[in-house]
């Protein structure tokens, strides 16, 4: 799937080895409303309109491919994407912060206490992540994340999209959404920092959720600025966002490339070349 301001795509293989294309005209949200586009508030609708699409363009992928013979409902989303947010924050805030107050004392020691949860949030994600990475469908789909990445770097570069040419790109892109999780579990770290103890106050857990919105317009922001900027904070930031992205990407196969340029024409309005096939 591809995102473009005006329009998203989705480009399928099919079981007969066909291409499957299709185009969804769609402002992004940041574009239909002038408040989407504030600082720190873009952050969240972002988020928010990146979720959207890639559950409806993965929901439609299962279908055409046959794995999936009835569409789920709206409330099924949401309450797959609460439950979701629920178990995301229990795994990798409130399980560090427990394993940290096993060792530090958050009333006393706060930074110290913040520094060593930090260090837990890291290395929950880092295992969860290779964990997943083990799996042969994960692993199929971490090549079709590279192959993304590949194409979208090739489209920003001017480039003809050709497989050859998408194969020379790197595969890592600064602007992914790996980058993205590893700026949250950063900017998530400072800013849990100014809440009482949560070892020692379970209530304070839901304030926290309620800021989750927050946390990500922040590492949005964080994310935005160092994928265009040369400083060394920008570099570091980076830098770091690669390293998470060795866990979430592979290099991709030729035909996985043609998948990408498909889906990365049709959301540029470009028309698809005739080396590729397109049902």
């Amino acid at each position: 799937m591809m995102k473009a301001p005006r329009a998203w795509a989705l480009a399928v293989r099919l079981p007969d080895g066909r291409i499957h294309v299709e185009r969804h005209e769609e402002l992004a949200l940041t574009l239909r409303y002038p408040w989407a586009r504030l600082p720190l508030v873009r952050g969240a609708v972002a988020l928010w309109d990146a979720l959207s699409t890639s559950y409806r363009s993965l929901s439609r992928s299962a279908e055409l491919a046959g794995e999936e013979e009835e569409k789920v409902s709206g409330v099924a989303f949401y309450g797959t994407l609460a439950a979701s947010l629920l178990v995301a924050f229990a795994l990798f805030v409130w399980l560090p912060a427990r394993l940290a107050g096993l060792l530090v004392d958050e009333e006393h020691f706060r930074l110290l206490f913040y520094a060593v949860a930090g260090l837990f949030e890291a290395g929950v994600l880092v295992g969860y992540l290779a964990f997943i990475g083990r799996m042969p469908e994960m692993r199929r789909f971490f090549m079709y994340h590279g192959a993304e990445h590949k194409a979208i770097a090739a489209y920003e570069k001017g480039l003809p999209l050709t497989v050859e040419n998408v194969r020379a790109q790197p595969a890592y892109h600064p602007r992914c959404g790996t980058s993205f999780i590893a700026f949250t579990a950063v900017v998530g770290v400072f800013i849990y920092s100014f809440f009482p103890p949560l070892t020692v106050a379970w209530y304070w857990v839901f304030p926290r959720l309620l800021l989750i919105p927050v946390v990500a317009a922040v590492a949005y922001e964080v994310l935005r600025y160092s994928a265009s900027h040369q400083d060394p904070l920008s570099r570091l930031f980076r830098w770091l966002g690669f390293k998470f992205q060795m866990l979430t990407v592979r290099e991709p196969t030729d035909e996985m490339i043609e998948v990408a340029i498909a889906s990365t024409q049709a959301a540029v309005a470009e028309r698809p070349s005739e080396a590729t096939p397109v049902a």
